[in-house]
């Protein structure tokens, strides 16, 4: 009996050490298997933004157009600089992967930063002389203004030479992105793990705390790169360790990860130790619990630890529950734990799948913009040929609130660019009616500038007139004012319509509280709400909306908002 338990421990112990190996091999792969599916995302992101750029119809013409020496009048120009390259920094702001784009021009062109410089600035870059179109370049900062040049981020970049008809030089293309986007923890300063990367020509690249180490250890590093795509246990600078290889063909190298696990494997056996003794002198005492522990326990724990494995190998199955001992409620709990987790796995993939489309979506509305604003400046011109001016500026005004609608933004936007917008709109109104309505504004001119959510003010506007106004079909007034009021700024928007009764409006203000009683095809609500939630979220729960309403009188609707710092000032 004691032969058999102490056999039975030895094999134990042998199962575990092969497991913690096998497990530490099988996280690692893991690991590297991330980092694949990262870098590639990275170079997916760039390769598409210079894809896109570099086909720009727009910027290839004006810089062909400042190369043959002409230019544009000064209000082309500056709507070129608003709308193209404005673009191009959008792009920068809303992938997390891109540090930088750049266009280096080869003409005398007016530089606009962050991406549209003369080609004089390459003299200043380390990579000037050195970098091959279509190719990477890695681990170079960023000198593009030697007196403000960043040291303390590495970048790594993928190039373009943009050429015209005659194969003549336009403009150089940078998109770069962070080095550690490439390979992982690139910053960090370990004595047990090193993250870097090995060029084909041997060149080793590496945060500069870790580059005299490796440095010595090139030789031992240039054996370990002819396992390429391996993730193995090895002897590294005396040390066990596991040693992965990833070979990444598009950045013409390989990125290697090595961690120590001597210490681990060491530390496992001593906290292990302690237990082997107490198991070898209790053994004749408990010899009887052994056997059962073995035949029932740990044959249900085996069972259980074998299920959990092939969980994290990606199956989707479910414990063994059945029973009311421990490792049964273990089992329960895990159940639990995994449907929970499934469920918020399927939320966080449709949540990101919404913000892939969001950005999808907003991409190709900002390209085919330009379409719809070359047919509508061809109808314009046409309608003045034929000095039809009522027409005319009705394709003004449609050009300017469609230009409005689908423009990039952060969600706010200046009053002043609000109440251009809402012009517009009620010079197309107009057009329909046979009575006119007016926009009056008391606005002080300071006020102007004062950031609000974006299509926070035409929603009331709407509903002044198909709610207020249109039922009267008579001339009339739309009121905007703002003022300040308990250190908040008030913007209100008035009507002289036909107004709502007290019942009416305080059923108003109580469906207005719920979204619930709000739904999308009621005649009213919908709009003030969607406008009351968006100011709560930008702004706070203390501020909103407040409705005033007199039958047959008016109705007026109050927006509040913050007092800015500038103007407090």
């Amino acid at each position: 009996m004691a032969a058999c338990a102490f056999l039975w421990t030895v094999v134990m112990f042998v199962n575990i050490t092969r497991n913690a190996n096998n497990n530490a091999l099988n996280e690692e792969k893991a690991f590297i298997n991330s980092v694949n599916s990262d870098a590639n995302s990275v170079e997916e992101v760039c390769n598409l933004a210079k894809q896109m750029v570099s086909q720009n119809t727009s910027l290839i013409e004006y810089m062909e157009l400042v190369k043959s020496g002409k230019d544009l009048d000064t209000v082309k120009k500056i709507d070129f600089y608003n709308t193209e390259l404005a673009y191009i920094d959008n792009m920068t702001n809303v992938n997390p992967y891109l540090y930088q784009i750049r266009l280096f021009v080869n003409a005398d062109i007016t530089e606009k930063k962050p991406c549209f410089y003369r080609i004089n600035r390459l003299e200043n870059m380390e990579w000037y002389g050195k970098y091959k179109n279509s190719l990477w370049y890695l681990n170079y900062s960023d000198t593009a203004f030697p007196e403000a040049r960043n040291e303390s981020t590495k970048l790594a970049a993928v190039f373009a030479d943009i050429l015209d008809d005659r194969n003549h030089l336009l403009a150089v293309l940078e998109v770069s992105t962070d080095i550690k986007n490439l390979i992982p923890n690139f910053y960090k300063h370990s004595t047990d793990e090193w993250n870097f990367f090995v060029k084909d020509s041997g060149e080793i690249i590496c945060s500069e705390e870790n580059k005299e180490y490796l440095e010595n250890n090139k030789n031992q590093i240039v054996k370990i790169l002819e396992r390429k795509n391996k993730t193995e246990f090895q002897n590294f600078s005396g040390n066990n360790a596991i040693v992965s290889t990833l070979s990444m063909p598009s950045l013409d190298g390989t990125y290697v990860h090595i961690s120590k696990s001597q210490d681990v494997i060491d530390s496992y056996y001593r906290s292990q130790f302690p237990y082997l003794m107490v198991v070898i002198f209790s053994m004749g005492i408990f010899s009887f619990v052994v056997i059962f522990l073995i035949r029932h326990i740990f044959k249900k724990f085996n069972n259980l630890s074998a299920s959990v494995n092939r969980i994290r190998n990606g199956e989707k199955i479910l414990l063994p529950d059945d029973g009311n001992d421990e490792v049964s409620e273990m089992a329960h709990q895990i159940n639990e734990m995994i449907v929970a987790l499934e469920k918020l796995n399927k939320e966080n993939v449709n949540r990101e799948l919404i913000v892939k489309n969001t950005e999808i979506k907003a991409l190709q509305n900002q390209i085919n913009a330009h379409f719809m604003y070359n047919v509508l400046e061809t109808i314009k011109m046409l309608a003045e040929i034929k000095e039809d001016y009522e027409i005319s500026d009705a394709v003004t005004s449609l050009g300017e609130m469609f230009r409005y609608s689908v423009k990039w933004s952060s969600g706010m936007v200046e009053l002043k660019e609000e109440i251009k917008y809402i012009r517009n709109y009620l010079n197309l109104l107009n057009l329909r009616f046979d009575y006119e309505i007016f926009l009056s504004l008391n606005i002080p001119q300071e006020y102007m500038k004062l950031k609000i959510p974006k299509m926070s003010l035409q929603p009331l506007v709407e509903n002044s007139v198909y709610h207020g106004i249109e039922d009267l079909a008579e001339d009339t007034y739309i009121y905007i004012k703002a003022y300040e009021q308990d250190e908040r700024i008030n913007i209100e928007v008035s009507d002289a319509g036909a107004g709502m009764s007290e019942e009416t409006l305080q059923m108003l203000r109580d469906r207005l509280e719920s979204v619930d009683s709000v739904s999308e095809d009621s005649d009213h609500g919908r709009a003030l709400y969607n406008v009351m939630q968006r100011v709560k979220m930008y702004f706070g729960p203390e501020y909103g909306i407040q409705i005033y309403s007199k039958k047959g009188l008016y109705t007026k609707v109050v927006i509040q908002i913050p007092k800015e710092k500038e103007m407090e000032e």
